[in-house]
């Protein structure tokens, strides 16, 4: 079972996107006091994820006064710190801010356990009335709400990565690597790959990544929808078709809601390095070549404009010495214009493992500051030939030999 605790570190480290400052705030103007904070208690540290007149950040859960709180059911008040045994050697009551006052009424998770305080701080003693005490509880209750909120969205993105593909598909000849920042809990940017059948019967690698317009959960369900309507055409149509019956049978959704998705889907055969490749509105796919970077990009619309569209496939060939590399536009982002970004796959190390190359990617763009879903993919083919391309007297051959 999750403790409080367990629950408060995962809320605490979720992405902070400001949804409890205006409650702190108000907490700080009603009571008048100089310090208003909303503190989560981990096992070991408490984190302060809001607050008015204080730091946000961690410290040791053992020199916390909030420890306390969670302790009861009701508003803890303390009139004068110094005078009470227990805190009177608290570090922010020996040292600055040197507070004397503490009011705090605990929060609990939706699951009922006790996960952090909403506590006021006075630098003088004082007490609260009935009517306030009332009130501080009333800002509590509004609180457990927003973290209830929080709680339901941290969930739903950890189960959107859980969706993502862990690990390319046993297909040999081919290496690959793939990740998704996300900027909040859940978002719209995925990527994808499966093995498909080839016109001749030969095993290819089908690579997706698409970005929905916009971020967090309604953006992450449009994906989960694009994601799986997209897989379930590609078992039997080329990606062209595919493509276009994804479009047919989302159309309604993204119009509905008002959404649209960009898309890039490449099927590589491993064999010959032929890539045939849909870039629905997308643009950001690129062979990293050491003869130079060339774009994957198509004058195609993304799925979910309000015109009648049509995709069709072109086509490239991914040589041994290449990098296939697929981002979303949060990588982009951080360039000033599509040829500083095309000068910068220029200069990636073809010969890393592509998981080096995501994870420089991704770095990268977080490094600058990027604000958006961040998502990088990255494939090569290793040289390995794989067992579909190989003539049929020959594996035959190999059987023969091994039974023998």
């Amino acid at each position: 079972m999750t403790t409080g605790a367990q629950e408060a570190e995962v809320l605490a480290k979720a992405p902070y996107d400001g949804r409890y400052d205006r409650v702190v705030r108000l907490a700080q103007a009603i009571f008048g006091a100089p310090i208003a904070a909303l503190n989560l208690l981990g096992e070991h540290e408490e984190y302060t994820v809001a607050a008015v007149g204080a730091r946000r950040g961690t410290s040791p859960r053992s020199e916390s006064i909030c420890r306390f709180t969670v302790d009861q059911d009701d508003v803890l008040e303390v009139p004068d710190l110094r005078e009470d045994p227990r805190f009177r050697d608290a570090s922010i009551v020996a040292g600055p801010p040197r507070a004397r006052f503490y009011a705090g009424v605990p929060l609990r998770a939706s699951s009922g356990q006790k996960v952090g305080t909403l506590c006021i701080l006075d630098l003088v003693p004082r007490e609260l009335g009935v009517t306030q005490r009332e009130m501080l509880a009333d800002l509590g209750a509004v609180l457990e709400r927003e973290l209830g909120v929080q709680e339901e969205m941290a969930r739903a993105g950890e189960v959107q990565r859980q969706l993502l593909p862990s690990e390319l598909p046993a297909l040999a000849g081919l290496e690959g690597a793939g990740r998704v920042l996300q900027a909040r809990e859940a978002g719209g940017d995925f990527f994808d790959w499966q093995v498909v059948r080839g016109p001749q019967g030969q095993e290819e690698l089908q690579v997706v990544l698409a970005d929905v317009m916009g971020k967090g959960m309604p953006a992450s369900l449009i994906a989960a929808e694009v994601r799986a309507v997209l897989r379930t055409h590609s078992r039997y149509v080329g990606v062209a078709e595919a493509v276009q019956r994804t479009s047919e049978s989302t159309s309604r959704d993204l119009e509905t809601i008002g959404r649209f998705v960009t898309l890039w889907a490449g099927r590589l055969d491993p064999a010959s390095g032929t890539l045939e490749y849909v870039d629905a509105g997308h643009g950001l796919a690129v062979i990293a070549s050491p003869r130079g970077p060339r774009r994957l990009v198509q004058r195609h619309l993304p799925l979910g404009m309000p015109v009648a569209s049509t995709w069709t496939q072109a086509t490239d060939v991914l040589e041994r010495d290449e990098l296939l590399v697929v981002v979303s536009d949060g990588v982009f982002d951080v360039f000033e214009s599509v040829d500083a970004a095309l000068d910068a796959v220029g200069t990636l190390d073809t010969t890393r493992t592509c998981a080096e190359v995501v994870d420089q990617i991704v770095a990268y763009a977080a490094k600058q500051g990027t604000v958006d879903d961040v998502t990088a993919v990255v494939v090569r083919r290793t040289g390995a030939e794989p067992a579909s391309s190989r003539a049929p007297e020959l594996v035959r051959a190999e059987e023969r030999e091994q039974r023998v």
